[in-house]
């Protein structure tokens, strides 16, 4: 994504994409998301359409996957997403995420929760309401995006005639966050906002359900409505029981809710069955089977259930008192008594007696009451202690605790314990989704258990978050969405840095480790040593490496920082003058702003060869020179020079010895 600008016709307006200016100035709070706040845009090339821009949050994981899918996209039925991008908010001072659409002129159907509105009559709610928003679902549905936030307060009117309905925002926020668990299906309602997952176009089509009830009725159905009281009447009855038996759904389209607002997932109706509906097709939805309900109840806290999802409902939202009946039998013996169901019991039996041995037993019963509660209800999200996700969930409720500054520590028991594992074993069945799971957390288990800098749970979010920009404190206001954009972030912060801070930490190496995969393992291995110099080494290289590959030519700035820490690899030469040559050279370097060069320059190998022999040489000298000190102070130097005195004098006599007999041969010779 490009780099925005402020703009040059408002002061203090943000350009997006060189061509979309955001007015800091002109709020428009009636079209606020949940997540973030709306402003007036202009169009920089008068294209004549009303637009307005959303300032996403920067602590929220936001749907960048599908703001790609859907820019452009131009379907009755659903806000045209204009263009997105990053742009300098001035009012943040930082930079940010911006979402322009087209304005919609009818304004919301549910101004604000609660409030009555113009139910639409019988004989317009096809037309007006089902076929344009099922058309924008199908589109989107070819796409591969899931809206996962239908609901009454994000539908507009299209037009001021109110004769159009559309739906609204949802890349903002995570799937469904903002939804009231009314919207939601059953195993998404029990699952925490943050961690609920993208789920198929059937979850659309429920939540669509429940928005036909309000638009019929002309209320909010969520309404009065606790979030508990809810998934206790979905699981107690089914949810057209519970909402729409009373709200006098008219004849005609009694068949059409029926078939959406299905709690089985598998025979609730999908797009195809809607549209084939719409055109005059007669379908039947199946009757939701009752839950199998027990001879007797069990009775936890005072109140009796009669099924297993209720009971495990139950026990999940007072995760300490469920421990003790599960250790001491109950559970399992209700299960044999009053379900008739061996196989659960017997499962569970064994989870109990695995769970409590070893070095789980001391684990204060957690891993217990979790594997109980899948066995349980196998349908439900995982849920351990506060923490309850979908698997296709867990990247975004992660990321969304990590921004926040919030604890990740049940994240990583969940990991840890391999719970992922034990909830894929209890769906009974293997489908490639399941698979890719399965294989998704065993990666995900490695690297938490690698700690090393460059993985652990910073990895772990990153590879679940294509895209999550960085989240390290030294640059997270920067917004760092593409691997290309880290140096140059950094470039920018040097200025406002200690330069005693390292300019790679745990979060920006997880994040070259994630996003650039190639030409690093030398350079993490040499960041992951003991030694301080051998550390700053590898960092530089890292970097250098990525600014070799990526750009930009010239960091001034960065190569400040980091010639600001130099000062243990220079030390790690030996021989003086080396240390100066680098001292000299090092700053020139700086200046230039080339990291490879002064990679180079600092592990240059036949420099350090070359300084190493040296420094041999020097140890093998003092050496010599120190073992003739101690011979001088152990008084074996004067025997030494007695002992050359004589070598000397018997070299002397036996030259004059060896002069003598040749000058004799030579006159013999020649007298003979």
């Amino acid at each position: 994504m490009a780099s925005d600008q402020q703009g040059s016709g408002t002061a203090g307006a943000a350009l997006l994409k060189e061509r979309y200016e955001i007015d800091p100035t002109q709020r428009l709070p009636d079209l606020d998301m949940p997540q973030a706040e709306a402003y007036h845009c202009e169009d920089r090339r008068g294209s004549g359409r009303s637009l307005y821009a959303l300032l996403c949050r920067a602590d929220m994981p936001l749907r960048v996957g599908a703001m790609r899918s859907l820019k452009g996209v131009q379907v009755p039925g659903l806000l045209t997403l204009v263009e997105y991008g990053i742009v300098d908010w001035l009012p943040g001072q930082r930079r940010q995420m911006a979402v322009v659409y087209e304005r919609p002129s009818g304004g919301r159907v549910l101004p604000r929760p609660g409030q009555r509105f113009d139910a639409i009559p019988e004989a317009q709610f096809i037309k007006r309401v089902m076929k344009p928003i099922i058309q924008a679902l199908q589109e989107m549905s070819q796409r591969g995006v899931v809206h996962r936030a239908v609901r009454l307060d994000n539908l507009f009117w299209h037009d001021q005639t109110k004769e159009r309905l559309v739906l609204g925002d949802c890349v903002t926020a995570p799937p469904g966050y903002n939804n009231h668990v009314v919207y939601e299906p059953l195993y998404f309602a029990m699952a925490n906002p943050e961690g609920r997952g993208q789920g198929y176009s059937k979850d659309d089509l429920y939540s669509l359900g429940i928005c036909f009830l309000g638009l019929l009725t002309g209320r909010d159905p969520a309404h009065g409505w606790e979030d508990n009281d809810v998934i206790r009447a979905k699981l107690a009855q089914s949810t057209y029981a519970s909402f729409a038996s009373d709200n006098r759904v008219p004849l005609n389209l009694i068949e059409v809710m029926r078939g959406v607002l299905c709690d089985d997932y598998k025979e609730r109706w999908d797009l195809e069955n809607v549209d084939l509906w719409m055109n005059g097709r007669c379908l039947s939805p199946l009757q939701p089977k009752p839950p199998k309900r027990a001879q007797r109840p069990f009775k936890f806290e005072g109140v009796d259930y009669f099924t297993c999802r209720e009971l495990a409902h139950a026990m999940a939202s007072s995760w300490d008192a469920a421990l003790s009946p599960i250790l001491d039998g109950r559970v399992e013996v209700w299960l044999r008594r009053g379900m008739e169901d061996n196989e659960t019991a017997d499962a569970i039996s064994v989870a109990v007696r695995l769970s409590q041995s070893g070095s789980e037993a001391k684990s204060g019963g957690d891993y217990t009451v979790a594997r109980v509660l899948i066995l349980l209800d196998p349908a439900a999200p995982l849920r351990y202690r506060e923490l309850r996700v979908t698997l296709d969930g867990f990247g975004a409720a992660l990321a969304a605790v990590m921004m926040q500054k919030k604890q990740i520590r049940l994240y990583a028991e969940v990991l840890a314990r391999d719970l992922a594992k034990n909830w894929i074993d209890a769906q009974g069945i293997y489908s490639p989704e399941l698979g890719h799971f399965e294989n998704q957390f065993k990666d995900l288990t490695a690297n938490l258990q690698t700690q090393m800098i460059g993985w652990g749970m910073e990895r772990c979010v990153y590879e679940l978050n294509e895209h999550l920009h960085c989240q390290s404190p030294l640059i997270e206001k920067e917004y760092v969405s593409e691997i290309r954009e880290l140096l140059p972030a950094l470039d920018r912060v040097s200025l406002k840095i200690d330069p005693k801070t390292k300019p790679v930490d745990r979060h920006i190496a997880a994040y070259i480790g994630c996003k650039w995969e190639r030409d690093t393992k030398v350079q993490f291995r040499v960041l992951n040593e003991n030694s301080s110099d051998r550390q700053i080494l590898g960092m530089v290289s890292l970097l250098a490496v990525l600014q070799w590959r990526l750009g930009p030519p010239a960091l001034h700035g960065l190569a400040g920082w980091i010639g600001a820490q130099l000062a243990p690899i220079i030390a790690g030469y030996h021989g003086r003058m080396r240390r100066k040559e680098l001292e000299k050279e090092v700053p020139k370097l700086v200046r230039k702003g080339s990291l490879p060069e002064l990679y180079n320059l600092l592990d240059n190998q036949e420099e350090r060869q070359r300084d190493n022999d040296g420094f041999a040489w020097a140890k093998a000298e003092y050496a010599a020179a120190d073992q003739q000190c101690r011979a001088l102070e152990a008084g074996k130097l004067v025997r030494d020079e007695q002992a050359e005195m004589i070598g000397q004098q018997a070299a002397a006599v036996l030259s004059v010895f060896v002069a003598i007999v040749t000058v004799c041969i030579v006159l013999f010779m020649r007298i003979m």
